[in-house]
């Protein structure tokens, strides 16, 4: 009498995924007169009872149709099958290792942009605090409370000219009283 095996069972024994299994399993289940059926338990009508009753059951397949259906099946124990690393055996380990270490350089380079940016942040703070200050200083009043400043004329001074010289700007000539004209002279 066959060996059965369940679903996990039979990926283990083989190197294959219980999703291989399956895939296995599923079309001969579609059909209950299908030849390899009696490979496949429990049968329809168990399966059906078992369904009624709300149970859950495993499919189980027997190790005869698992070696005809993965033909290098027969040569893999389950000693070799524990030595097989779950993403199979072809040099995926390696590959494996090589993205992890490529993560963890990446998730180094992730940290230091993170304190890089907290760094950055910081500075931005700085500069914002200072320009507040300059701002507070700069900002106009509405008037009310102005001190005074010191306000400055800016119209240029007109230098007086001494007696006995000419002046180098024109003067606007002065009304002469009449006395004026009786002791000036032209």
């Amino acid at each position: 009498m066959p060996k059965f095996l369940t679903v996990k069972e039979a990926a283990k024994l083989v190197g294959k995924s219980p999703s291989s299994i399956r895939r296995i399993i599923y079309p001969i289940l579609e059909n209950d007169q299908h030849p390899d059926r009696k490979h496949i338990h429990p049968t329809p009508d168990d399966a059906k009872s078992l369904r009624l009753k709300g149970e859950n059951f495993p499919w189980k397949i027997s190790d005869e149709l698992l070696r005809r259906e993965v033909p290098d099946a027969g040569t893999k124990t389950t000693a070799d099958a524990k030595a097989t690393p779950a993403h199979g055996g072809d040099g995926s380990a390696v590959v494996v290792d090589m993205l992890r270490r490529e993560l963890d350089i990446k998730n180094r380079q992730i940290e230091t942009q993170s304190e890089l940016l907290k760094e950055l942040s910081e500075r931005l703070r700085e500069g914002n605090i200072m320009m507040r200050s300059l701002q507070q200083q700069l900002a106009l009043t509405d008037g009310s409370a102005r001190e005074d400043l010191g306000v400055v004329d800016a119209t240029p001074e007109v230098p007086k000219a001494e007696k006995g010289s000419a002046p180098d700007t024109p003067i606007a000539a002065k009304k002469r009283g009449l006395f004026d004209w009786l002791f000036i002279k032209l």
